[in-house]
């Protein structure tokens, strides 16, 4: 009885030392041999990082690999070219900001942008639209991509830019696979060429990379849209593609 009471007034000693206690000479007795310490619980994983949870999903080749990769996308029109050591800085006036987070000014949200550049890449007043990623963490931009208003496919591209947009303003990722679904088919039977051409590569994507993304039915459909295209290398080419999809 005695021992017992000894043993529990050292172990109450050695957790008010644990808790910020005096130091006191009592000693804890080691644990017995033949009974192993119990191993250390499991670390969990970490939970992910608040950046990386709120990334979206892409489901589509442009989503992917460009709006994923910029920080803002804008419309724009040079208004100022200065050489500056092999470099250009480029002035834009902002036309339209179409993607990202928009810079405060000292009189709110800014009106221009100032790109580096290649030598020759920009004249002074043409439009572009531009695909920005921040240099160095900014103020200043390099261009990821860009499309000048001179571009045939001018419209096309800008619509290009607007479906995604509105696919990464959808909250809801089943609803984002739907819609993504229903992209894929309107564009390829679109009456636009480049349209229907970035369709198919978007298409060769998607088998790539989520091909869960489009099922049995939907590709039952693309074909039914192929066939009735006037396109005849592109009708060739969807439709080995969507055999290649069935082995």
């Amino acid at each position: 009885m005695v021992r017992g009471w000894r043993r529990s007034v050292a172990l109450l000693v050695a957790a008010a030392t644990h808790f910020g206690g005096e130091a006191l000479a009592v000693q804890v007795p080691a644990p017995v041999p033949s009974l192993p310490a119990p191993a250390p619980a499991p670390t969990p994983a970490p939970a992910p990082a608040p950046d990386d949870a709120a990334k979206p999903v892409w489901y589509t080749q442009f989503g992917a690999q460009v709006l994923a990769k910029v920080d803002a996308v804008v419309v724009g029109k040079v208004v100022e070219v200065t050489g500056l050591r092999g470099t250009d800085v480029v002035r834009v006036e902002i036309v339209a900001w179409k993607h990202g987070a928009r810079p405060k000014g000292l009189r709110g949200d800014v009106t221009e942008v100032t790109l580096l550049a290649a030598p020759g890449d920009y004249f002074v007043g043409t439009e572009q639209l531009l695909f920005l990623a921040l240099f160095e963490k900014g103020p200043r931009y390099n261009a990821f991509n860009r499309v000048a208003r001179s571009d045939p496919d001018w419209d096309a591209k800008l619509g290009c830019l607007d479906k995604n947009l509105a696919l990464l303003a959808l909250e809801k990722p089943e609803e984002r696979r739907r819609e993504a679904r229903k992209l894929l088919y309107d564009d390829l039977a679109s009456t636009v060429h480049w349209t229907r051409w970035h369709a198919y590569h978007e298409l060769s994507w998607v088998r790539e990379n989520v091909p869960t993304l489009v099922t049995r039915e939907d590709r039952d459909d693309l074909r039914r849209a192929a066939n009735a295209s006037d396109d005849a290398k592109l009708k060739e080419l969807v439709l080995k593609l969507l055999q290649e999809w069935e082995r």
